[in-house]
Formats: structure tokens, sequence, C-alpha cells
């Protein structure tokens, strides 16, 4: 994009203010000015005509496996990059890359190189901000596909390494607030601003309560790799789901939880609830080691040979459509759910999931239907067309 435009004739579907006919003014990779739909063009400006296509925020995934957990610890530059550009044809522009529950070493191995990875700066679309750490200090019992070999109590020695090794560059941890010593490490990571998840847990309702007057804010993957609901008693996935204090994301593929769970969840979080999309790459044609085993799709998700899940093909766009399908939200709480309600839990919806003046201009463009027309990140077209001054339709 130029260093000055004018997107024009688009509805703004803004989590923050609502939908409405409005354009932008992009200047120096920020929004400068929402923008009248009759109003002219300012001096300097290029016009760019969006033809009636809705724009929203870019979109935020706050776990990402995608196939960096497949390959080699020195792959992990590669493996971010080829994220990247997948994502960003799905209206994401920022993203968490998810690690797993592997043993110390390569855990830490991993950690280090991901953390490297992140300084470069140079990313072909979505850019990945953070590392959000899914495990190791989660329940044997909830493992879900996590590798047994890697789950393990919080050890202080261990977990202080870890840290220092990632950095800034943690943003988020799953952990099981009923471990030995989980005090200590939520303690540990609230010293540190990093986001607490509640995940592949077994907690009871004391553990739970005690975890979030500690610190604990969201949780991972509501329903999934957790203790389930009972008529007479509410389990893990109904306490967390009735716990106002927590946010909670879903995986809305229709494989890991049915839609009716997610219009009850829509219903009882409200704002509080996130879209992820716990996606795996490929591992090829014979499968692949991931976690506990090697992984196959059924056709709408991945398991391990024994049936249990082990992540999806989702993208967000298309969780976006889903949920909108589904009835499960409108369409402007499903693109709220995966912009500003990610921002926020990650502290910097001032700069990202917003079409705030002054924030970055990460944008996405989708036609009617929901199909991805134009991704931008910081001002740049970094997926779609133009066609002289209007975006190009395909």
């Amino acid at each position: 994009m130029v260093a000055r435009a004018l997107l024009h004739n688009c509805v703004s579907i803004d989590p923050e203010t609502g939908i409405a006919p409005r354009g932008l003014l992009v200047e120096g990779g920020r929004i400068a000015a929402t923008w009248p739909p009759d109003a002219a063009a300012p001096d300097g400006a290029a016009r760019i005509d969006l033809g009636g296509a809705r724009l929203a925020p870019g979109l935020l995934d706050l776990h990402h496996h995608g196939d960096a957990v497949l390959r080699a610890p020195d792959d992990a530059p590669d493996a971010l990059r080829a994220a990247s550009a997948s994502m960003v044809r799905h209206g994401v522009t920022g993203f968490l890359p998810t690690t797993m529950a592997w043993p110390a070493p390569e855990l830490a191995a991993r950690v280090e190189r991901l953390a490297e990875a992140l300084e470069s700066g140079a990313w072909p679309g979505a850019i990945p901000i953070g590392l959000h750490l899914e495990g190791p200090w989660i329940r044997a019992e909830a493992a879900g596909a996590q590798p047994s070999s890697g789950i393990r109590p919080y050890d202080a020695a261990e977990a202080a390494s870890l840290l220092e090794r990632g950095g800034v560059a943690i943003r988020m941890v799953t952990l099981a607030p009923e471990l030995p010593r989980a005090g200590q490490l939520i303690d540990e990571l609230a010293r540190r601003d990093i986001a607490i998840a509640l995940g592949h847990t077994l907690a009871d309702g004391a553990a739970i309560d005690e975890a979030v007057r500690a610190g604990a804010r969201h949780v991972t993957h509501l329903f999934n790799a957790m203790g389930g609901i009972h008529q007479r008693g509410p389990g893990v996935a109904g306490a967390l789901l009735a716990e106002d204090r927590l946010s909670c994301d879903v995986i809305a593929d229709g494989a890991h939880v049915h839609p009716d769970w997610l219009r009850t969840a829509a219903r009882a979080k409200g704002e509080r609830l996130l879209l992820i999309t716990d996606q795996i790459g490929a591992p090829g044609a014979e499968g692949g080691g991931f976690g506990s085993g090697s992984i196959r799709s059924d056709g709408s998700a991945w398991r391990l040979p024994d049936g249990r899940l082990a992540g999806s093909h989702l993208a967000l766009d298309d969780a976006i459509d889903n949920v909108v399908r589904w009835r499960v939200m409108t369409l402007l709480d499903a693109v709220a759910a995966c912009t500003l309600r990610p921002a926020r839990l990650l502290g910097i919806e001032a700069e990202r999931g917003t079409l705030r003046v002054g924030a970055r201009a990460d944008l996405v463009a989708f036609d009617d239907s929901g199909a991805v027309l134009a991704t931008w990140v910081e001002g740049r077209l970094a997926h779609g067309a133009l066609r002289g001054d209007r975006l190009e339709r395909r």
C-alpha cells in the first residue's frame, strides 16, 4: 500500500462500535482516521475501492501449532515463515505459535529456537507475536494428544530456565491448576505478566477458584482435554463455563465441540468467548509423529490411531463462518471473538484487534459469503490484489 490511502466503499465491522458503512484512512502503517462513506478523499491520499466488502481488524489466533511441532527445533524459522504466508490468506495478521509438552531438553531447545525466530522481524504475512506454551505442566489423565513423556509437575529451577530462554516472547501458558506446586507456577507467570490459561485439567472447584484468585484469566479449548459435565455436578468443563472471571476459547470445527455446546458457551460467556484453531500442519501421506503417536485425518480433524483428537484443520475465517451458520454468534460477535477479545487477553488491544485511530493497520476484507478478499499487515497488502484503484475479486 502507498504511504497514505483511503479504503472506501466498504462496510466496517468494528468490534467496539458495530457495523456501519464507513472507510478508513491509513497512513504510515496506522489507522489515521475513520471516513464517512460520502466524504471526499483527503489531499494526497490514494483511493482504494473495496467494492462493498466488509472491512474488519486482522484476525488473531492464540493457539496455532502448524507444522512447527512436526519438524526439528532448528526448522523453527522456516516453519514460522510458512505459517505466516499461509495464515494471511485466511485473514490472520497475528498468531501465537504453540508448543507441546515435550521432555525438558527438547522443550527448552524448541522454545529457544522459536524465540530467536520471532526476533527476526521479516515475515511474509501474519506476524508471530509471541509464544503459547501448552504444557508441560498439565494433567496426564487429561493429556489429549500431548506426549505423556513430556508431562510433569512444576519444578522451579527448570521453569525459571525455560522462561528465561523464552524471555518476553512467552505470552501465554496453559497449565493444570491442581498439580503440585501449581500455585508457585501461577505466581511466577503472573509476576512476568504472562497470560495464564487453565487447560488439560481435572481440577475441582476449589483449585479453579484458587487459580483465578492468583491470576488465571483464561481457559484453553473449553470442553476438550478436561473433565466433562454431569447433571448432578458441573465437572471441570461446567465449572469453567460458569466461572465469570475466566474467558474461554473454543475450536469451532464441528469435530471438537458440538454446535449445541458452542451455543451454550456463547450464551454463558458472552464477550468472554474466543475462537481459536488449534491447527496442526499436514504430516504427509504416511502420517507423522505428533505427541502420543502418528496422526491421520478423518476429513474433519487430526486423530491418533486410537481415535483421540489431535488437532484441527481449521482456519479462523472458517471458524467465523461456522459459528455464524450454526447460529452460535452474530457476525459482529464472531469477528470480535478472534480480534478484540484475544487482543484484550494479551493486553495489546490498543495495537491489534481493533479499528481504533492510532492502531496498526492490520485489516481483512471479506466478501458477502465470508471469503477473504484481502489482508493488510501494518498497511501493507499481504494477500489479495488491486486492479488499478479497486480491490480485485476472484
